[in-house]
């Protein structure tokens, strides 16, 4: 831990420098290597330092690892090249270097320098509003929020650093926090953040949908209250969003086209819109002379529904065995040249906040709803194949057909694991047979009962801290799974 994030600050002028993306924004950069008494000046240093936050998202460490940690251990994504089958038999050595956090603490760091040395640089530049200025580190907030919130789904307990490694000459050898405080500080930043951000931009949608916004922030903060079992509040962020009105559904024709292929579509909430950040999405997704594909889906699914836009040449090609969300063209099954994958990263969207208010009506004590459920999953399914939903309004059957459409709309968006892994975990793990049943997709008959057992322990759901650190900071103490 020490070695990859105290050499960050050092580094951070020159960064900020070299990384570039299509947003007029994030092109604000420092012009010369400063050092670090020559920064930290103005208003444009300050701006320049948040655009280096957004740009250090844009590393395939950062957005592959969101691809790969929220998918490759559940059912949907399966690689076509083979490798990886450690992550995709929930088998994972702590030496495995997909298991390195190091550029998720680099985006943390830089993260808490802008907050840590943006008053100062306001002092000295008085065309720099404090109104500004809180606007800058709201949006280092919610970028440092939506980092660890990734980090303790995957890992449940990190070292929560909430100040700058500003010099060589800090010992940090910083301890692992639990799940709940993380959460709670999440949750405690998100709520404070909301109210400096901005609602949206003029500049541009890529800036709306780019940056962090009001929307975005209470995306995340929806997401971390449902993490958290707070459904109530759950309800009441995923509300305070949907009343923003500036996000809804798309029609169901332009379902594929507006979300995905044009991208920043009026569903879009927080979308990286970075130049190159097709290297994760093209190196996972591209279909080479329809003979080789890096990851296929789980082609069963999208055989069952094949009237609903998300289906064949929607979400999946299945006489391809591809993953035609992201490569696909149009509906004539053109794909895209490996020069063309200008994808967005899609973080949250309109669907996923519906279907997680939805959930939270199901489940919370306060404000069950289960008609509001009904009404909400309802809405995603009949964009999607014109007729309402078709379930009963109890709890367990619309607990049931949530998990369905949330796996049909958001399959391949990062999101598959998470949602087995918080369904199967309240309760004590009451419904840990949704976790067990993925080794029937996992095993044959040789492999069973060994990849059975990676699957039955609840402590082998988070990942191993990567040994390198545990071998530099003598305070991290592994992941009970992997202690021996």
């Amino acid at each position: 831990m020490k070695k990859s994030i105290i050499k960050i600050f050092i580094m951070v002028p020159m960064l900020f420098a070299t990384l570039s993306s299509c947003s007029d924004y994030l092109d604000l950069e420092p012009k010369n290597n400063l050092i670090q008494q020559e920064f930290w000046k103005n208003k444009e240093q300050v701006s320049s330092a948040v655009a280096g936050c957004y740009a250090s998202m844009n590393q395939s460490g950062f957005t592959d690892r969101v691809l790969k940690w929220g998918e490759l251990r559940a059912e949907m994504m399966v690689s076509g090249s083979g490798g990886l089958e450690n992550i995709m038999r929930n088998y994972m050595l702590p030496s495995d270097g997909l298991t390195n956090w190091s550029t998720f603490y680099a985006t943390i760091n830089y993260c808490n320098l802008v907050l840590e040395f943006a008053d100062g640089a306001q002092e000295l530049d008085q065309t720099f509003s404090i109104a500004e200025l809180k606007t800058f580190k709201a949006e280092a907030i919610t970028i440092r929020s939506l980092a660890y919130l990734i980090l303790v789904k995957n890992f449940k307990e990190v070292p929560l650093v909430l100040t700058a490694t500003s010099t060589n000459q800090i010992d940090f050898y910083p301890a692992k926090n639990t799940e709940q405080e993380i959460l709670s500080q999440i949750i405690s930043d998100l709520t404070l953040a909301v109210e400096d951000l901005n609602i949206g931009y003029s500049q541009s949608t890529a800036h709306d949908k780019g940056r962090m916004t009001k929307g975005a922030a209470l995306a995340i903060l929806t997401d971390a209250y449902l993490w958290n079992e707070q459904y109530t509040e759950c309800i009441d962020a995923a509300q305070d969003l949907m009343d923003l009105g500036r996000y809804s559904l798309v029609n169901g024709d332009e379902w594929f086209n507006s979300i995905f292929f044009e991208g920043n579509s009026d569903e879009g909430i927080f979308e990286l819109q970075f130049s190159d950040i097709s290297t994760t999405i093209r190196n996972s997704f591209q279909v080479a002379n329809l003979n080789y594909v890096a990851y296929q889906g789980m082609s069963e699914l999208f055989r069952e529904f094949p009237d609903d836009v998300r289906g064949h040449l929607g979400t999946f090609d299945r006489e391809n065995s591809a993953v035609f969300k992201y490569a696909g063209v149009d509906e004539t099954g053109e794909y895209r040249g490996s020069d063309e994958f200008y994808n967005n990263f899609i973080f949250y969207r309109y669907a996923d906040i519906i279907l997680m208010q939805a959930e939270a009506y199901i489940l919370s004590e306060d404000k069950k709803d289960l008609d509001a459920a009904y009404e909400l999953i309802s809405s995603v399914h009949e964009r999607a194949v014109s007729v309402p939903l078709d379930v009963s309004k109890d709890e367990s059957s619309l607990l049931e057909a949530l998990l369905l459409e949330r796996q049909k709309e958001l399959a391949f968006e990062g999101k598959r694991w998470y949602d087995l892994l918080r369904f199967a975990r309240r309760n004590n793990f009451a419904n840990q047979e949704l976790i067990i049943n993925l080794v029937d997709f996992k095993a044959g008959a040789d492999d069973y009962e060994q990849i059975l057992s990676y699957y039955s322990d609840p402590d082998s759901y988070f990942l191993p801290i990567y040994q390198n650190e545990i071998n530099l900071n003598d305070n991290l103490v592994q992941n009970p799974f992997y202690e021996n």
